[in-house]
């Protein structure tokens, strides 16, 4: 899928990079559950724990803009150090125990008065893939035989609205997405099997800042 998105973003370059509008930005997503009355957490509330680093994937995407018209791939990313390996393992540094979980989401988005205007609200849908991995393979694949493929992965489709406001060539935003797993599981690259499924949570919260180009 990975490879898939890759390549649909660099024919959209391609053909349109002359005509569009570049953004590049960098994201920070929270993902979240309901609560025990099915509630889901309010921007206030998302904004407080972003900002004391609660649950952030880190991240970054590239969007071209034609017109009103979006499409963009984006990438976050939560690492996660096992303490047991702080000293290292074996003969390999503590970096190539670490694990991390990342979501790539390739998306098309709706600008209602275009990707420049002061006030940019928007709409957005997309799919995307969540996985758990190691994240060092190139250091863990020197003393053990380590797959090409995640440890655990599944697919999904998100759609959700935000809002932006925009300075000129840098602008900020917020947007909220709603997550739909899909059903059809992660196929083994390497031996064409189904991975185990990564639980993806049905909401997420995405705050951002970016450059136009």
């Amino acid at each position: 899928m990975k490879k898939l998105f890759v390549a649909l973003m660099l024919i959209a370059f391609v053909t349109t990079g002359a005509f569009a509008q570049i953004v590049l930005g960098v994201t920070g997503v929270q993902y979240y559950q309901q609560d025990e009355n099915g509630n889901l957490p309010t921007l206030s509330e998302s904004w407080a724990d972003f900002q004391e680093g609660t649950g952030v994937y880190w991240g970054g995407y590239a969007e071209i803009i034609l017109g009103k018209l979006g499409l963009g791939l984006s990438f976050n990313q939560q690492t996660y150090k096992d303490p047991f390996y702080s000293l290292g393992f074996d003969g390999l540094p503590a970096e190539a125990f670490d694990q991390w979980n990342y979501d790539v989401n390739f998306f098309m988005s709706y600008h209602l008065f275009g990707g420049r205007a002061f006030i940019d609200p928007f709409l957005q849908a997309g799919v995307g893939m969540i996985a758990y991995d190691w994240k060092n393979k190139d250091l863990l694949s020197s003393n053990y035989t380590v797959s090409e493929d995640p440890m655990m992965a599944s697919t999904y489709f998100d759609f959700g609205l935000g809002l932006g406001i925009n300075l000129g060539g840098i602008g900020i935003f917020a947007k909220g997405m709603w997550n739909v797993q899909s059903n059809e599981p992660v196929t083994s690259g390497d031996y064409g099997v189904a991975l185990p499924s990564w639980p993806i949570m049905p909401f997420k919260w995405v705050f951002g800042a970016k450059l136009i180009l």
